[in-house]
Formats: structure tokens, sequence, C-alpha cells
């Protein structure tokens, strides 16, 4: 598929996750940088302008959390999407519609990604 000129920023602590969900966003037409850590996409989203986040919240270190409020300081207008084993944990719950714009269940849908990466991009005006 033709690049839409969209970038998206992929923060997933597992390799076969990372380029699982790295091919289903090329696949969508996104452009797509990926990251293993939190603090490692933080220095990507400090050097370079993105249209979106994508993290995984259970990593080790600085987790999607974490990353989602510190990448929110850094550009508070790029929506950040979480994917995450557990969305009814409060802590999820509270940081919805602040830092973090969505939430996707895994097993992570690829249609759901995609789609998902789509309403935030538009959803931000994009």
């Amino acid at each position: 598929m033709e690049s839409s000129g969209i970038r998206v920023l992929l923060v997933e602590d597992d390799d076969d996750n990372r380029e699982l969900m790295a091919e289903v966003l090329a696949s969508a037409g996104y452009d797509v940088v990926a990251a293993a850590t939190g603090s490692e996409g933080l220095r990507t989203l400090s050097e370079r302008s993105v249209d979106v986040v994508v993290t995984d919240i259970g990593m080790p270190g600085m987790g999607g959390l974490e990353m989602a409020r510190a990448a929110k300081q850094i550009a508070p207008a790029v929506p950040v999407v979480v994917v995450t084993g557990w969305a009814e944990r409060e802590d999820i719950v509270s940081a919805r519609g602040r830092e973090v714009d969505a939430v996707l269940l895994k097993p992570v849908d690829p249609d759901a990604l995609a789609a998902a990466v789509g309403e935030a991009i538009r959803s931000r005006g994009a």
C-alpha cells in the first residue's frame, strides 16, 4: 500500500509483537518508527515528528502509562493509543482522555489497530 505520510511511533518491548504490529501499520499505509523501550520511544519522539504514538502498557522499566504521560509533555497534540491486557485497571481508566486517547485490548486485532490509529489521527484533525 502507498504511504499516507502519517508517521506512527510504535513502542513495544516484545520483538515479535513489535514486528507484527509494525507490519500491520505499514500495510495500512502508515510510516512506522519502532522502539523497544519507553525511554527509546521518548527519545525518538523528541527527535522526530510523529502523528500518533502506539505503546504497550506492560513494559519493563518505563511502562506505557508513564511513557504516555511523558509523550504528552513532549508533544501534547499527538494522540496516544495504548495496548493492554488489562483495560479495567483503574490507572488506565483514569488516564483515558488525558494521557491516553484510545485503549486496545490484547491480543490486538490487526483491523482494530489500524482503525484505532486512523481514528486517533481524525480526532486530532490531522
